[in-house]
């Protein structure tokens, strides 16, 4: 197995409470893995150790790719945008990624259509409802089609036919190679493909 992450005696630890500890786990590589766990497990704290946002307090994340040439991508739970149209939102993106201007507009407008978004695309992001909003976000996390991409409740504020969409999305990133860590508990989403789970109780691995 190709690991792209291995956790080695992991703790994180907030004003000296315990938020994650001794986790021994590995993500593989080009694999789809679903975090669980009761509010407050230590999930998001998990994904955000992963991508390098915080700092373990001891132990060690290895990271087994290379970071000159890996994209990564992280949709948090609550997505802050420019106020701006949703065109330049989603090209400020890509001109971060310094993909060519010229591919601009059909990338933009392709990631729209497949969410059935494409008449948002001149809309200022303030006139968007939250379920749009939140579609947004997934659209500008897949944008750059990353290696690995981190998705924190990927389906809040969604009905039953947007997280088809999602869950349609996440299959065809992970068929294309791209490694899918999600924070979900969401049945309606996770019914549509296998992944690997790892599941947190009060900051411990549950090995039920």
């Amino acid at each position: 197995m190709n690991k792209v992450y291995a956790l080695k005696d992991l703790s994180y630890k907030i004003n000296n409470t315990y938020i994650l500890k001794d986790i021994n786990c590995n993500i593989i590589n080009k694999s789809i893995t679903v975090i669980k766990g009761h509010n407050g497990a230590g999930k998001t704290s998990f994904l955000r150790l992963l991508y390098g946002l915080d700092s373990p307090t001891s132990g060690h994340v290895y990271r087994n790719f290379d970071h000159d040439n890996t994209e990564l991508s992280y949709l948090f739970q609550n997505s802050i945008f420019l106020n701006r149209s949703v065109k330049e939102n989603l090209i400020h993106i890509l001109k971060c990624k310094k993909i060519s201007k010229r591919n601009w507009e059909d990338i933009i407008l392709d990631a729209l259509i497949k969410f059935n978004l494409a008449y948002l695309y001149n809309h200022n992001i303030n006139v968007l409802s939250g379920g749009e909003l939140q579609l947004l976000a997934v659209i500008r996390s897949i944008l750059i089609q990353p290696d690995i991409l981190f998705l924190d409740e990927p389906t809040n504020n969604l009905d039953k036919k947007n997280i088809s969409y999602i869950s349609k999305m996440i299959m065809e990133l992970n068929n294309k190679g791209s490694t899918v860590i999600i924070v979900c508990h969401d049945e309606l989403l996770l019914k549509n493909f296998e992944y690997n789970e790892i599941t947190f109780e009060k900051g411990l691995l549950n090995h039920a």
